[in-house]
């Protein structure tokens, strides 16, 4: 570190002013094999797990194969978390 430079503080902070707003939407071939297709498609999704995520994300585990579905989506209890308390999943399985 050079002589007359001093460290920042753990409580020092870095603003940023920038504001993109640009979009830069994929071709529509692109988007038309993909999995979400569309920015409206994904707000949609994202609303419905900001809402309900428990019904959110078992609707999503349910495309996986389970040897044994959970008992419970999600058990909380701050800070922690245990979600599809009781099931039973190879990721290996499911990878393959």
């Amino acid at each position: 570190m050079a002589k007359d430079a001093t460290p920042l503080s753990p409580q020092a902070n870095i603003d940023s002013i920038l504001q993109e707003t640009r979009s830069f939407p994929p071709p529509p071939e692109f988007a038309a094999h993909a999995h979400i297709k569309s920015l409206q498609e994904y707000e949609r999704l994202y609303a419905e797990a900001e809402s309900h995520p428990e019904k959110f994300w078992a609707s999503i585990a349910h495309e996986l194969h389970w040897f044994k579905t959970w008992d419970k989506v999600l058990e909380w209890n701050p800070p922690w978390a245990k979600w599809f308390v009781g099931g039973q999943i190879n990721r290996s399985y499911n990878c393959l």
